[in-house]
């Protein structure tokens, strides 16, 4: 048995495979065109530090008026948030065990509901700091997110199964 040998389609160029193609082609479909935003900036000229739309500045560059769309995170910055969100998840995952270790010392009804309150919370706490940090937190202040994620990191820790307390 012998290799097939590589055929080129009829009537088109073997590269025609790594093209996009363009308006031409039956399968194009336009996205939708970037929508600039004007930024505003603080000048200081003496007349105050009031925001200043740059749009009707006829000395502003146009290619620094436009934002160019959302942020994106670098790679490592996103290795370190996946890092953060394994974290997070074991932390959970402690508050579960240190939860089971813990008996409801209470007797009376609204006593033991505010208790197994807690201990919901408790479970609940680390991944509720994680997303509430990736909604709240732009991209574009990753140093920010980062110290925020890393202060949740040891405001939510188990520290009743870390120091062994809960035993």
């Amino acid at each position: 048995m012998t290799p097939a040998d590589p055929r080129v389609p009829t009537g088109g160029d073997a590269d025609d495979a790594l093209t996009w193609g363009d308006e031409a082609d039956s399968s194009h479909v336009e996205g939708p065109a970037p929508t600039g935003r004007p930024r505003r900036t603080r000048r200081s000229d003496g007349a105050g530090d009031e925001p200043v739309d740059e749009s009707d500045d006829p000395e502003a560059e146009d290619e620094d008026d436009v934002d160019d769309g959302p942020a994106v995170m670098s790679s490592a910055s996103l290795v370190v948030h996946g890092v953060l969100g394994g974290v997070f998840l074991l932390w959970a995952a402690g508050w579960i065990v240190a939860v089971g270790d813990f008996t409801n010392p209470f007797t009376d009804a609204i006593s033991s509901l505010m208790w197994n309150l807690g201990e919901l919370f408790a479970v609940v706490a680390p991944i509720a700091w994680f997303v509430a940090v990736i909604v709240l937190v732009p991209v574009d202040r990753t140093g920010r997110r980062l110290a925020w994620m890393a202060l949740g990191a040891l405001l939510v820790a188990p520290w009743p199964l870390v120091t062994g307390g809960s035993a």
